[in-house]
């Protein structure tokens, strides 16, 4: 039970707000600080509800606040890419995957040892692209394809400035 006028609060209402991903939820689930928020017009400056229709605002996985929370969800970085790929590639893009200290970092290895992760790093770093990378050294670029790290090195062909 909340003490009386608690939702004309504009930080009570904003920190009610961030436990929710869209405003549908936001207001399903916390209905008096959602109409607290409506009637005030704060809903605007609440960048981290995404609309109802599931899309994020312009400029929300700029947000290192909303990256971090998003990543929070997820205990590797394969998951966290295979659900989402647009924070993920965020992550990257800002320098915050260090910094996602719960996020597992697998150290893999290939069947027959010789091709771990750290040696396809340094191969994979010498080019450009994937099409490079399998043209100069094919092992190295299979290795990395069963590994299912390859896109660790080329990450940033997905990213766009």
């Amino acid at each position: 039970m909340k003490p009386r006028n608690y939702w004309k609060n504009k930080e009570n209402v904003f920190e009610e707000s961030k436990k929710y991903a869209t405003k549908t939820e936001f207001k399903k689930k916390s209905g008096n600080a959602y109409d607290s928020a409506r009637k005030h017009k704060w809903l605007d400056e609440m960048e981290w509800l995404s609309n109802n229709n599931g899309k994020h605002p312009k400029g929300y996985w700029k947000i290192k606040e909303n990256i971090m929370n998003e990543a929070r969800k997820y205990s590797s970085n394969e998951e966290f890419k295979e659900k989402n790929l647009t924070a993920f590639l965020s992550a990257y893009k800002y320098g915050y995957m260090d910094e996602m200290d719960w996020i597992e970092k697998k150290k893999k290895r290939h069947k027959n040892g010789w091709w771990t992760y750290k040696r396809i790093e340094k191969e994979a770093l010498k080019y450009n692209t994937k099409t490079e990378f399998s043209k100069k050294n094919q092992t190295a670029y299979k290795a990395a394809l069963k590994l299912g790290v390859i896109d660790d090195f080329f990450i940033n062909n997905y990213i766009q400035y």
